[in-house]
């Protein structure tokens, strides 16, 4: 404490100032870039090329869920997903594995997928995957549920 005391002050403010302005000018970017995610957080109906339709359930804190449906509704598959939105790109991991077996809901997690999916943000309702596929985000469901290991299979029609 007695060596901080006999430190002139200039000493120490003048390393200090550029660190404390970086914080500032870095805080309006990560509050832009938290709002921007908080954006698209929600349950939303999506249509991919060669899928029947999707449910993507995005959380603002960057965790998921994403569900596969055949022609007559009925979810096939599902999965994890880890989603971060960085400017006009968004990186996309998968996880858990959700099935439906005989009706019922069965969630196997291995671990978090090797590859990343990015996809491009083309406006506020399309995101192009590197590679071509195209994800139609078509409208938000309010009254989605996270399907539960054990509980009878969701189906998309009725929603």
């Amino acid at each position: 404490m007695k060596f901080l005391r006999l430190l002139p002050k200039r000493h120490f403010i003048k390393p200090v100032v550029p660190f404390v302005t970086a914080i500032f000018l870095a805080i309006p970017m990560w509050a832009s870039a938290e709002s921007a995610q908080q954006k698209w957080a929600g349950n939303w109906l999506v249509v991919s090329e060669g899928d029947n339709q999707l449910v993507w359930q995005l959380h603002a804190d960057g965790s998921g869920y994403a569900y596969g449906f055949n022609a007559k509704g009925l979810l096939t598959h599902g999965f994890a997903i880890n989603w971060q939105l960085d400017g006009d790109r968004v990186r996309v991991k998968t996880g858990t594995s959700v099935r439906c077996k005989g009706g019922v809901v069965s969630v196997a997690f291995r671990d978090w997928s090797r590859a990343t999916l990015l996809f491009a943000v083309i406006d506020g309702r399309h995101w192009l995957q590197a590679g071509g596929g195209l994800l139609s985000f078509q409208r938000r469901l309010a009254d989605w549920r996270t399907p539960k290991a054990g509980a009878s299979c969701p189906d998309i029609v009725s929603r």
